[in-house]
């Protein structure tokens, strides 16, 4: 229990403490007012800032995509590490689209394509520089200029609302539904390698994290290509896979010769 000390009457009036400035000195036997450099106690109060990169999908006014490229042959550069090496000036004249970070090395594509919001906060001044197509699948504020969001649709197969795409846990498999909405013939695949060459993850020097693990690859990718390549073969749609050694095999392989002979 707290003892409290009685003040002898006669003291005069008490001078009154000023919280922070003063307090009585405890354990000595005097009034005297001891100052003291305790700053006051201020409480924080956190201001809370609105979060423009997650707003509600609720209301948000999705775009289309128009069918612009009818019966065009489009190139989907992904990032795997088959491409080291390659001469994208081999891309000119044809219908690209560059993936994820794939639009550093070929900003002459016809569009660019990105799942993972962080791709835009990775490489914004690339994308904002851009001057083709942008779509995604993530809405936000924060974008500079057109960015064409849709909705994220069925987790694998392909989606038939132009407003949508199939998304296959990753942006190659929702770029290709993409190609189909834009009105392309024949897909050609580059980089789609599905796996890495040993500690190679991609042609470039790879994202500000780690790696996608070979068993992500296995069990959570490949397998919703199986039913997007039945899919694309009822509606007429050819598909090719330019990279030989590929573990995505659903698709028939060919080599960049041939990939790059198409029209």
């Amino acid at each position: 229990m707290r003892r409290i000390r009685r003040i002898k009457p006669g003291g005069g009036a008490q001078p009154t403490n000023s919280p922070g400035q003063t307090r009585i000195q405890r354990g000595v036997k005097t009034n005297k007012i001891v100052k003291t450099n305790v700053p006051p106690t201020i409480k924080s109060n956190p201001v809370k800032v609105a979060n423009t990169h997650s707003p509600s999908v609720a209301n948000w006014n999705y775009d289309t995509v128009k069918p612009i490229w009818l019966d065009e042959t489009v190139y989907l550069i992904g990032g795997g590490p088959s491409l080291k090496g390659f001469q994208w000036d081999a891309l000119l004249g044809k219908k690209t689209i560059a993936i994820n970070r794939a639009v550093q090395f070929w900003p002459k594509a016809d569009a660019v394509y990105w799942t993972d919001s962080r791709v835009y906060m990775w490489y914004k001044n690339d994308i904002d520089k851009f001057k083709g197509l942008k779509y995604t699948l993530k809405a936000g504020n924060h974008y500079s200029g057109k960015v064409n969001v849709l909705k994220k649709g069925a987790k694998f197969g392909l989606e038939t609302s132009r407003d949508s795409l199939a998304h296959g846990h990753n942006s190659g498999y929702a770029a290709i539904n993409l190609a189909v909405h834009l009105g392309a013939k024949r897909i050609i695949l580059l980089g789609y390698d599905m796996g890495n060459e040993g500690a190679v993850s991609h042609f470039h020097d790879g994202y500000p994290v780690n790696a996608t693990s070979e068993s992500v690859y296995n069990n959570q990718f490949i397998p919703g290509f199986t039913v997007l390549r039945e899919l694309l073969y009822t509606k007429g749609v050819e598909c090719y896979n330019a990279s030989i050694n590929s573990k995505l095999d659903v698709f028939p392989k060919i080599d960049l010769v041939r990939a790059l002979s198409f029209r």
